[in-house]
């Protein structure tokens, strides 16, 4: 297939005939909206993920978190300058596969409204930036962020193409958010919450998958769309391994819980199953039912349900940790 719009070979996608097959309805190029699209090439509503650098330090050992706020702060500004710097990476390279998926055509690149040129310079600067973020961040944390840019740009060169290895990088990505936080604060890793991130992370991220591939058969599709690692899955095997990933999350969580907060770990554990079971259930229905698991993160942040779950959850959590931490 031939790419053109305007002269810009990177914006739409025409069969040889020359019938478009994604048309964009205004192409602008004004300043303001130039840097609204590159704004947008940074990703920030999936800056939620870095929470995980707070979230982890501040639940295991908030007053040892507390007293490290500006190297945390330092850590939580540098993995995300990182984790832009991987989605421009990503985006620069996946922009043609990107225009083939019925929402992901509408990303700065794969639009063309931002120019291939332009996405080049930005990444640029976010390396530069990151890099001087990391030199002035707690060594083993910058180890930790360095990593992750080391390892996503070989998953965006090529271990997203290899099945399961695609899914694993990913689910690494977030245990090394974790792992960045702690160390940032000076505490250890604890392998029963790793576990538990990780296990959690590649159910999402096969869950992902899931939606994908089932999306495809509704509309009727046998090919693997615009993510060709997709010809080596299948709807019921991932049923599968994404239940089995969701009790080992719930076995891990349960785990850590009761040995984290003595003596009320064992109470807590107890008193928070329901919640975090609940979780689990109402996002298999999610995926499973109705038919959602394009996007995780957007998919627990929006149900209703799952809101007041996990607000009842933390509510639970809450008097457990103070109460080990006093």
């Amino acid at each position: 297939m031939d790419h053109a719009l305007a002269g810009n070979r990177d914006a739409v996608l025409v069969t040889p005939d020359g019938v478009a097959l994604d048309a964009i309805d205004e192409v602008v190029t004004g300043p303001l909206h130039q840097l609204r699209s590159l704004v947008a090439l940074l990703r920030p509503t999936h800056w939620i993920k870095g929470s995980l650098v707070l979230a982890v330090p501040l639940v295991t050992a908030p007053v040892t978190a507390l007293t490290h706020l500006p190297a945390l702060a330092l850590t939580l500004l540098a993995f995300l300058a990182a984790s832009s710097t991987v989605y421009v990476l990503n985006d620069l390279l996946d922009r043609h596969n990107d225009r083939l998926h019925p929402v992901k055509r509408l990303r700065p690149l794969a639009s063309g409204r931002v120019a291939p040129s332009a996405a080049r310079k930005l990444l640029a600067v976010l390396l530069l930036g990151t890099v001087g973020l990391l030199v002035a961040a707690p060594p083993l944390a910058a180890l930790v962020i360095g990593g992750y840019l080391l390892m996503n740009a070989w998953y965006s060169a090529a271990l997203k193409h290899q099945s399961l290895v695609d899914v694993s990088v990913v689910a690494a990505g977030f245990v090394l958010r974790a792992l960045a936080g702690v160390f940032a604060v000076g505490l250890g890793a604890d392998p029963l919450l790793l576990i538990c991130v990780y296990c959690a992370c590649v159910a999402l991220s096969l869950g992902k998958r899931r939606h994908e591939l089932a999306g495809l058969a509704a509309d009727g599709q046998a090919g693997p769309g615009h993510r060709p690692v997709l010809s080596a899955y299948s709807v019921p095997f991932l049923d599968h391994v994404v239940v089995v990933h969701l009790v080992a999350a719930l076995a891990c969580y349960v785990a850590w819980i009761w040995q984290v907060s003595p003596p009320y770990g064992a109470l807590g554990a107890g008193l928070t199953f329901p919640f975090a079971a609940f979780t689990v259930t109402r996002y298999l229905q999610l995926l499973m039912v109705e038919r959602s698991g394009g996007n995780p993160v957007e998919d627990l942040v929006r149900d209703r349900r799952l809101r007041v779950n996990v607000g009842l959850w933390g509510a639970a959590l809450l008097p457990i940790f103070i109460a080990g931490a006093l």
